[in-house]
């Protein structure tokens, strides 16, 4: 089993994003309630804009300046980004007191917060923002990211994950937005979880895959898993898992549940589509359950939080099945 690196059975996990206003008492909480739900990496729970948490002390340092999710700086003063220190809000004390072996830290990457920093016209789209930089985000970018990731590999039984959602977008199935090569891409993870070396390292990119980007990211020598989604967007099992996760000595993290409606799955529906997942890829290359993407996008929908632990505890109980069928029990 490649995955047999880091664990020794079959286990849960969440991106990081929950439905709960942001307070520290409600980041305890939301915590605790994971762990109670049965989920095995828990992560550190993300209670704010994914993006802008970690755009914020750029503009703190003076280098950005922000307002509510919308960020506006010169690549002049970016270019400062690489020595500002920061570290992702985790809970280790937490982590010790339920005793959990391990803990997701998800640090949004490069390519993405790029994405939310305006250095030209934002009339111009993403071509306005320091994404069509490409010095901008290989270079001071990526190292701050490092920074983060040199943080998070502190806290212990960490799991860190990249989180790119805009990486879907910019590397399509035959060309790649601003120029980026296959290298860049690859030259930016690695400089990212350079620090994070010997830990389990991944990356979150969400929605419809192309065989060429999966190509690049398994072929990561930084990377150790993919984690995608597969409930909302069943098109990606249509792609060679089993070829390209072999190639690249990486195992898949697939995403079994819904993270845009407020329904739950039943264990059962669960348990069906990671067996499915699992046969299309290989029992071996296939581990890190969880759902599709963050679930903080149901923030303001009715029962939103309780709905959110109740997809969490079915997805822990339908892992716990698919260990009992492999003999991997705890």
């Amino acid at each position: 089993m490649v995955w047999e690196r880091f664990f020794d059975r079959y286990v849960s996990s969440h991106v990081g994003s929950l439905p709960l206003d942001f307070s520290e008492e409600n980041v305890r909480r939301a915590f605790r309630d994971m762990v109670e739900a049965g989920v095995d990496v828990p992560p550190v729970p993300q209670l704010r804009d994914f993006i802008s948490m970690y755009l914020g002390p750029l503009a703190e340092a003076g280098l950005l300046e922000g307002s509510g999710t919308t960020f506006r700086g010169s690549p002049e003063a970016l270019e400062g980004a690489g020595r500002v220190a920061a570290a992702p809000r985790v809970v280790a004390e937490r982590a010790r007191e339920a005793r959990v072996r391990w803990v997701r830290v998800p640090v949004t990457g490069a390519f993405t917060l790029a994405s939310r920093i305006y250095v030209g016209d934002p009339a111009r789209g993403l071509r306005g923002t320091a994404l069509a930089v490409r010095e901008l985000v290989e270079g001071p970018l990526a190292e701050y990211v490092s920074n983060i990731v040199r943080a998070a590999a502190q806290l212990r039984g960490a799991v860190v994950v990249i989180d790119e959602p805009v990486l879907g977008m910019v590397v399509g199935a035959r060309t790649t937005l601003f120029g980026y090569r296959d290298e860049d891409v690859l030259e930016v993870y690695s400089r990212e979880l350079r620090a994070a070396r010997g830990l389990p390292r991944g990356t979150h990119v969400c929605g419809q895959l192309n065989e060429r980007l999966v190509s690049i990211l398994a072929e990561s020598e930084s990377l150790d898993f993919l984690n995608h989604e597969f409930h909302d967007t069943l098109a990606n099992l249509s792609l060679p898992w089993r070829r390209l996760l072999e190639r690249g000595d990486k195992f898949l993290s697939p995403g079994v549940f819904s993270t845009r409606r407020v329904e739950v799955e039943s264990v059962e529906e669960i348990e069906a589509l990671a067996a499915k997942v699992i046969e299309v890829a290989g029992a071996e290359y296939v581990n890190l359950f969880s759902g599709d993407c963050g679930l903080g996008g149901l923030r303001g929908r009715e029962g939103a939080y309780e709905a959110s632990l109740e997809k969490l505890r079915n997805l822990a109980a339908a892992v716990v099945r698919i260990n009992e069928r492999a003999g991997l029990a705890r």
